[in-house]
């Protein structure tokens, strides 16, 4: 409202309706409906299979489908976005993750073991490294929730995840990929970020509607790349402090003595949408989009949590 007195600014309210509908609508529908949670899962990593499925088939059938200049696949879709197909195959493959380990029967098992290979295949093809630190963050916790007693297979099986992912990574990015774009100009863009936000107005921000652009000698910035300073930078110390509130909230509901697959899976998304946001990610506030998976859908399932108690 104080950014901006154009229609802007209805949107965002509109967003966020949109999104308070969204994050209720998921314990709703679990209450009424006990398989909802299993099938929506299922089905959204099947969409999500074939559509890697068919971005891997475009990569390597037809080169003249390849846009970017570098060789990066460029996914189905809203997923053209290299970061942004790696994190969303990366959350399918995290769903696909938790019903491996959910599952009873054998030859469903093997099924989603394929749909992980697909996701990886894909994520290997993105080159991106970010999504492999959100796949780490997301894996370890389900080995720490998966065996809560068992302090062995804990420490080996994040340990093997973290050697995993780092192994591949380092496999097939190579050292020269993993590192000569260094840290991307992090640090630099969110120092601008930063320094615009304090020098404007550090409390309430620059507003939803601010212009997040600037030029840097190398290229063109569109955004703060981190949903953490973009908060920031567009809501201040208020909007950072309720955002990771809303955050730290979903985390405590989620830390009850029986573990339920709610709080299995809402605990996996909420370490790698959390870790993946980090280093990148806009407006939290936004149409639908990826974010909604990475953020908003794991906080609805914490909500889940909080109106059963």
């Amino acid at each position: 409202l104080w950014s901006d007195s154009g229609e802007s600014v209805p949107r965002h309210f509109g967003y966020a309706l949109l999104i308070i509908s969204f994050c209720a609508s998921i314990p709703i529908s679990i209450a009424y409906f006990p398989s909802f949670l299993s099938r929506m899962v299922s089905l959204i990593v099947m969409a999500a299979f074939v559509s890697g499925v068919y971005s891997i088939h475009l990569h390597f059938s037809l080169p003249e489908y390849q846009p970017l200049p570098e060789q990066r696949m460029f996914a189905m879709g809203r997923l053209g976005n290299p970061v942004i197909g790696a994190l969303s195959y990366g959350f399918a493959m995290t769903l696909a993750i938790y019903m491996f380990l959910t599952e009873t029967s054998r030859s469903v098992k093997i099924a989603y073991l394929g749909a992980i290979l697909i996701f990886t295949t894909a994520i290997i093809l993105s080159g991106s490294r970010g999504v492999y630190l959100a796949l780490t963050a997301s894996t370890s916790m389900a080995i720490l929730l998966r065996y809560p007693s068992n302090r062995k297979i804990q420490t080996l099986g994040v340990i093997t995840t973290v050697l995993i992912f780092f192994a591949i990574a380092a496999l097939f990015l190579g050292p020269e990929l993993m590192f000569k774009r260094a840290l991307s100009f992090r640090p630099e863009i969110w120092s601008e970020f930063i320094s615009r936000t304090i020098d404007s107005n550090v409390w309430i921000g620059m507003g939803m509607s601010a212009n997040s652009g600037f030029v840097m000698p190398e290229l063109f910035i569109k955004h703060p790349h981190s949903a953490y300073i973009a908060t920031f930078y567009y809501g201040g110390i208020i909007g950072l402090s309720l955002y990771l509130g809303l955050v730290l909230i979903s985390i405590f509901a989620l830390n009850a003595p029986n573990s339920t697959n709610v709080q299995l899976l809402a605990a996996m998304l909420l370490a790698f949408g959390m870790t993946a946001t980090a280093l990148d990610g806009n407006e939290i506030l936004t149409k639908i989009n990826y974010l909604w998976f990475l953020i908003w859908f794991p906080i609805g399932l914490a909500l889940t949590k909080i109106t059963s108690h």
